[in-house]
């Protein structure tokens, strides 16, 4: 599928079944109510618990849902999946597993990088400095950075810079990485197959990495969109939330999830 397809149909997928939809729709309440009740006034600490508790179990029930959701995509199916509460359960952690595993990696690498130029130890000297500044009556910031060695904070700076470059190319490569695993363990329900790297590798060259990074990009910035209207609908007095929440959410994560599935459908 062309890019434009693959929108056009990710807008229209989330209403391919209205029933289906609200139920998506229901779970993604559940799973806000204890962010969203508390701002009501709603602060009993044994009700916080309960509704943490449902919180938890609803978003692993979505998040495996949401995975069945690219399944259907790169199977060409027409309409939302069926619910299965505990399978989707199980599946949400499992998927939830693989992610970690995929950002374990670049995370250690990060913090390895970040230690060995010296960010971590310049840092401490830089924080060290400004309390000693500030003890010395330093009462703004000039002050404060004046009082900080300029070998000190160049180590830092540079350090900085060397950390976040490795970082963002990090991040893209095992998002990459990530997205696709993603997609083999959603097809198979095998957390194996979602870390069968040579089998990834040959599913991006055969997506194309062009292809999927132009089409993540227009589908970001599409759901961007969408997210900032469901901020403005969340700006309406007392049920502003709820509506944003209740249509606005669920809809938006059924469209990245079938964008994904139907960006990889070529690859099978």
């Amino acid at each position: 599928m062309n890019l434009r397809e693959i929108i056009m149909d990710a807008i229209k997928y989330p209403v391919s079944d209205i029933r289906k939809f609200l139920i998506f729709c229901a779970l993604i309440i559940l799973m806000s109510l204890s962010t969203v009740l508390p701002s009501y006034g709603v602060k009993d600490s044994t009700v916080s618990l309960i509704l943490s508790l449902v919180t938890l179990i609803v978003l692993f029930v979505v998040l495996g849902y949401s995975v069945d959701v690219i399944k259907s995509g790169t199977e060409g199916d027409k309409t939302l999946p069926d619910f299965d509460y505990v399978k989707n359960f199980v599946i949400g952690i499992k998927a939830l597993i693989l992610d970690i595993i995929y950002f374990i990696i670049p995370a250690v690498i990060v913090i390895i990088v970040a230690s060995a130029t010296g960010l971590f130890s310049s840092f401490t000297k830089i924080v060290y400095a400004s309390i000693d500044a500030v003890a010395n009556d330093a009462n703004n910031l000039t002050m404060i950075m004046a009082a900080i060695p300029k070998s000190t904070m160049n180590t830092f700076t540079n350090a900085l810079t060397v950390t976040l470059i490795v970082a963002i190319i990090l991040f893209i490569i095992f998002s990459f990485l990530s997205f696709t695993g993603m997609v083999r363990f959603a097809r198979t329900g095998s957390g194996t197959e979602g870390l069968r790297f040579r089998q990834i590798r040959r599913d991006i060259s055969k997506v194309g990495v062009i292809k999927i990074i132009v089409t993540l990009i227009v589908v970001y910035i599409i759901a961007l969109l969408l997210a900032f209207a469901v901020a403005l609908i969340g700006l309406i007095p007392y049920i502003g939330v709820f509506i944003g929440i209740f249509i606005g959410v669920p809809f938006i994560i059924l469209f990245l999830y079938r964008a994904i599935g139907l960006l990889y459908a070529d690859a099978y």
